[in-house]
């Protein structure tokens, strides 16, 4: 299954990775705000978000009278993230794009986020350094890049199996049961998602990816490498743990 067609299909239900999605948007949004008000002033207030997804990062910081554009390379999730908006009566204006390729001009924003593990869907430190010398093309000089990641330490044996339950959710009266498994390829891991309906007999959800389980550390010094200064990881700020960088104004 491709990256696009993994969120394409979870892009419809993928509110039920959290408990409260919407109190999730809330939450992340004001963290993100704190975040890049301390790194980057509080005239930074425009945002690229790369990996917008259905707009839980984006919208959050919408409501706090950020700018905001979106891109994603999945359609179904961008199509998602502009309905979110509306019905909150914000504006998402998204792109559906890799964030390897940006159709964005260059020094155009003061901030790029790319949230939610989304850097580790590419394959190679290669692909990845693609990316973040895209992120800082995007960023003014003085701005920068903002990244969460999970935390990976060393991979498992090839072939170790790791099932996360992530409980039970009700959604529009629904219920719902909801794990992840990964499977564990060397450096490289199969991300199953599973959503199981509790109280109809409707078939499963089963949606998988790969990711390059790569540290936060080494996402540090490709940062160094495309360009960024004053590259710092932070922990206990958001829900993963977050990585900031700033483009050098001369």
């Amino acid at each position: 299954m491709s990256v696009q067609a993994f969120y394409d299909g979870l892009a419809p239900l993928y509110h039920l990775v959290y408990e409260n999605w919407d109190a999730a948007v809330g939450q992340q949004g004001r963290r993100l705000a704190s975040i890049i008000g301390e790194h980057w002033g509080a005239d930074a207030r425009s945002v690229l978000d790369a990996a917008v997804g259905i707009g839980t990062q984006a919208i959050g910081l919408l409501g706090l009278g950020f700018r905001v554009i979106g891109a994603d390379l999945s359609p179904g999730a961008v199509a998602r993230a502009t309905r979110e908006g509306a019905r909150r009566r914000l504006m998402v204006p998204c792109l559906v794009a890799d964030f390897r390729a940006l159709p964005v001009r260059g020094e155009s924003v003061d901030v790029v986020l790319v949230c939610d593990n989304a850097l580790p869907h590419l394959e190679t430190e290669g692909e990845i350094q693609t990316a973040l010398a895209e992120c800082l093309r995007c960023a003014r000089p003085g701005g920068g890049c903002l990244i969460s990641m999970r935390d990976y330490g060393p991979p498992p044996p090839a072939g170790t199996v790791d099932a996360q339950p992530w409980g039970e959710r009700v959604w529009a009266g629904r219920r719902y049961r909801v794990r992840q498994v990964w499977t564990w390829h060397g450096r490289h891991y199969e991300l199953a998602i599973e959503i199981v309906p509790r109280d109809s007999s409707d078939a499963p959800t089963i949606l998988r990816s790969r990711y390059l389980a790569i540290p936060v550390a080494e996402v540090s010094e490709l940062m160094r490498a495309v360009g960024f200064e004053r590259v710092c990881r932070l922990d206990d700020r958001f829900f993963q743990p977050v990585l900031v960088g700033t483009r050098p104004t001369a």
